[in-house]
């Protein structure tokens, strides 16, 4: 059985927000380039554009021509776990490392379980499947793994790294500031646009008996 919502949920979902997530990023991609690990940076940076390129576009799919799977209860990747999952093992594995080493496997496995842990929020919120939520983990998990496996061994401490970082994870205790990105917005906004369609699918059209006919719902030209 899924635990009920509540306010804890919220503040676990927040840590996979953009409005957080995004920060977090940039912090970690600067603590990397000035401690050297440029290979490191641009594995994880091309990794997160594939993987964030992925995210969407199974949304954009599924908003705008409900392209989707009614017996996973698929409509689109969990952009919060994927982003949770590409940052935080990455982060605590790098973060955690002991001298010579490239990263913590303990720091790596406590990223991807509090990514794990955002995945579930978002279970408990109702705002994605178990499929939606797997996906994005194993997504993101990818990202994180490739980046760390780029990672080089070095002497040098990480100490404020890890300062700035948490930081920036304290605003995760403003829903104001975790949310000041409307992502799902303009996802809802970019999928219409390139459809042409007037409002967005939604879960429950999946489901709907019988189903949309894909010609019908490209819609003409």
């Amino acid at each position: 059985m899924l635990p009920q919502p509540s306010a804890n949920w919220l503040l676990v979902t927040h840590l996979g927000a953009a409005g957080i997530v995004l920060p977090l990023l940039a912090t970690i991609a600067v603590a990397l380039r000035l401690a050297g690990q440029r290979p490191a940076l641009r594995a994880w940076v091309l990794a997160m554009a594939a993987g964030v390129t992925v995210v969407l576009a199974t949304k954009v799919a599924f908003i705008g021509w409900g392209w989707g799977s009614a017996a996973l209860d698929f409509t689109g990747i969990s952009g919060h776990t994927m982003l949770a999952a590409s940052v935080f093992p990455l982060w605590l594995g790098w973060l955690l490392a002991g001298p010579g080493r490239r990263a913590s496997p303990w720091g790596t496995v406590l990223g991807l379980a509090i990514a794990g842990a955002v995945g579930w929020s978002r279970l408990a919120l109702g705002a994605h499947s178990p499929s939606e939520v797997v996906i994005g983990w194993l997504v993101g998990a990818a990202v994180s793994l490739v980046a760390c496996a780029s990672l080089a061994a070095q002497e040098r401490p990480r100490g404020w790294a890890g300062l700035v970082a948490g930081a920036v994870l304290l605003s995760a205790l403003s829903p104001s500031v975790a949310g000041y990105l409307p992502t799902h917005k303009w996802e809802v906004r970019v999928a219409l646009a390139l459809s042409g369609h007037a409002r967005p699918y939604v879960r429950q059209d999946l489901h709907r008996q019988p189903k949309p006919d894909l010609a019908q719902a490209a819609g003409p030209g």
